[in-house]
């Protein structure tokens, strides 16, 4: 027989004695009762274990995180520079690693070379009759462009969003988003840093 069946089998008997201590107690008080003896009173279960409560473990908190030059976590995106021309206003910008659902994912404002790629999420009002196009650019140390890539802003439209991207961001050092519109002129301009690998 395993230990399995033997605990079971434990069990089953421990119920069963529960339940004839129970009806044992009932006919006892119905013969008190008949009898007119006082109740048996209930026994008071007692435990011979000791009980000793542990010693409070001392809890390490982590130190908090500061973020800056000296630690891993990359410094929250840099605000943008924008401009409003011939009705069109950059609402919001901000580069990130991701676009999830039309929106930006974890916005950051540093990147390393292995990141698979580098966003620029625009957000924008078209406030003329006409459609836009917009120019992105991804400005690198030493004037290194990447990007060239056109938007399309609908005429009329309180808040667009779109994006564009770079592979091609290998050069550590300081970089540049720029926004332009088909004339040259810029509308917005965010800075981001690309990190050398460690």
């Amino acid at each position: 027989m395993t230990i399995k069946h033997r605990i079971i089998i434990l069990a089953a008997l421990a119920l069963s004695s529960t339940g004839c201590m129970e009806e044992a107690r009932e006919q006892e008080r119905q013969r008190d009762e008949r009898t007119g003896l006082p109740a048996t009173p209930e026994p008071v279960l007692t435990s011979t274990v000791t009980t000793t409560k542990p010693d409070p473990v001392p809890v390490e908190l982590p130190e908090p995180v500061v973020v800056g030059e000296d630690h891993d976590m990359p410094e929250p995106a840099a605000e943008p520079r924008v401009e409003t021309i011939d009705g069109v206003t950059i609402q919001r910008l901000v580069t990130a690693s991701e676009i999830d659902g039309r929106e930006p994912v974890d916005p950051r404002a540093a990147f390393f070379p292995s990141d698979e790629k580098v966003y620029a999420f625009v957000e924008v009002s078209n406030e003329s009759e006409s459609a836009k196009r917009l120019l992105v650019h991804f400005i690198g140390p030493e004037g290194k462009v990447s990007g060239g890539v056109e938007l399309e802003i609908p005429a009329g439209v309180p808040r667009w969003r779109t994006w564009a991207f770079t592979r091609h961001f290998d050069t550590p050092g300081p970089w540049q988003v720029e926004i332009r519109d088909d004339e040259g002129r810029v509308l917005g301009a965010l800075p981001f840093e690309v990190e050398a690998e460690r």
